[in-house]
């Protein structure tokens, strides 16, 4: 430890007693570009302050990007809603619950904030929750995961047999690996498990969904 302490004060000797800031910079090879040498002066204390304000906007502030990058992936719930509009089975609010419609936003338990993603009922309660593990925020996955799985086990809570819970999720064969432990905790919530990059599993899903609602999928 000591020899690494001597190492760094030799070296900030080095750099700021024996060698110019050209220099210095170029013992980095690379790592550090400058610009020329410049000067500014200020007839008092506002001008120099108004001065450095102004080299911190033009060389140190990073310039913000006008324009945001469009998103390429569509959320798992806009897909599966689009699909069901598509089969005449989406309900415009939760009321149509009664009808045999999928509903977005059916309320399991207000006072603790959960509500089902996407549900139907005809018979019993199909209940679908949505997982995209296309994002590379590992922290925000874990924390969706376990709200997924608090769900998922509420239904089961409120309506016991009477629920069949299913969980839509995307996600590629690497994306599935370093996810496996978040895909197992909530395949112990749910009945069926759909990867919706996988055009077999959504055909079952689909299927099962249309016939669920008292529509055969090949009559559409």
């Amino acid at each position: 430890m000591q020899n690494l302490d001597e190492l760094k004060t030799q070296i900030e000797k080095m750099l700021t007693d024996c060698l110019t800031l050209e220099q210095a910079t170029a013992f980095f090879q690379g790592s550090i570009t400058l610009s020329p040498i410049g000067t500014f002066a200020a007839e008092n204390a506002y001008e120099y302050d108004e001065q450095i304000k102004e080299i911190n906007r033009l060389y140190i502030t990073p310039i913000k990007s006008k324009k945001r990058s469009t998103v390429s992936q569509k959320r798992i719930i806009t897909e599966l809603k689009d699909e069901f509009e598509r089969f005449g089975i989406m309900g415009k609010n939760v009321n149509e619950i009664h009808d045999h419609k999928v509903v977005q936003g059916f309320p399991l338990s207000e006072e603790e904030g959960l509500y089902a993603e996407l549900l139907l009922k005809n018979g019993i309660y199909h209940l679908t929750e949505t997982l995209d593990f296309r994002s590379t925020n590992f922290k925000q996955k874990l924390g969706d995961t376990a709200v997924k799985a608090i769900t998922m086990n509420k239904a089961k809570t409120v309506w016991c047999n009477e629920v069949q819970t299913f969980l839509v999720y995307a996600a590629d064969p690497s994306q599935e690996r370093k996810y496996a432990q978040q895909i197992n905790m909530v395949d112990n919530y749910a009945d069926k498990m759909y990867n919706l990059l996988s055009n077999s599993d959504m055909s079952a899903y689909f299927e099962h969904m249309m016939d669920a609602a008292g529509r055969g999928i090949h009559s559409h």
